[in-house]
């Protein structure tokens, strides 16, 4: 079974000798220099994983709650040293309404400079809340170019959408040929919306591991 990706870091963990993965890595990882003025908020959240790497102040975080967008997120966390919580769905909406769960009065994001304003619209005006964009995204346009060729193709068996930006770089080269998987609702929503055409399959975890249990029909 190949499964065509789009962030090949994702695939680093899959011993599977059922599953071929092809990785076409469409954006570039920058991390971005930030203020570091953050010490009067009470929590800390982080709304991806490239966040988590390009945050370099972790002894400023020590007595903060922090918050995580999703379990792979957390994990990663951890492996700094700190705890976190996130919500059962891993999105920004679903971040947020944890936030405002938990009682805290002030918040930082630590996000992409691309982030949707789902968290900004709904904390702003309950919390004293601020985003800090550590990383940016740069398109690579050769391997978008390969992408839409490979999709042409239809030599594989499972596309996987693992994010909105990536659903909305490739829309217009996807088609039923395969079967399209995407990693959760904020994803679905996109791709739903610019190809109401394709039928789409989320994932039940919204998570890369996700991803493979529905690919293997687990």
């Amino acid at each position: 079974m190949k499964v065509l990706l789009f962030s090949p870091s994702l695939s680093e963990n899959i011993h599977n000798k059922d599953i071929e993965i092809i990785n076409i890595p469409l954006f570039e990882i920058k991390c971005i220099s930030y203020k570091k003025d953050f010490d009067d908020y009470e929590a800390i959240a982080f709304t991806s994983k490239n966040a988590v790497k390009c945050f370099d102040d972790w002894d400023k975080v020590k007595n903060k709650k922090i918050f995580a967008i999703g379990k792979p997120t957390s994990e990663l966390i951890r492996e700094k040293g700190f705890n976190s919580i996130y919500p059962s769905e891993y999105d920004s909406i679903h971040l947020s309404n944890l936030i405002l769960e938990s009682g805290i009065k002030s918040l930082v994001a630590f996000r992409s400079s691309k982030a949707s304003a789902d968290m900004k619209s709904i904390l702003s005006n309950k919390i004293a809340y601020m985003e800090i964009y550590d990383y940016k995204t740069t398109i690579i346009k050769e391997n978008v170019k390969k992408a839409k060729e490979e999709l042409k193709k239809c030599n594989v068996n499972i596309v996987a959408l693992t994010s909105s930006e990536i659903a909305r770089t490739i829309a217009s080269f996807l088609n039923n040929c395969y079967k399209i998987i995407s990693i959760g609702p904020m994803t679905t929503k996109t791709i739903s919306l610019l190809r109401p055409d394709l039928k789409i399959i989320e994932s039940n975890e919204h998570d890369f591991e996700g991803i493979i249990r529905k690919v293997l029909g687990e």
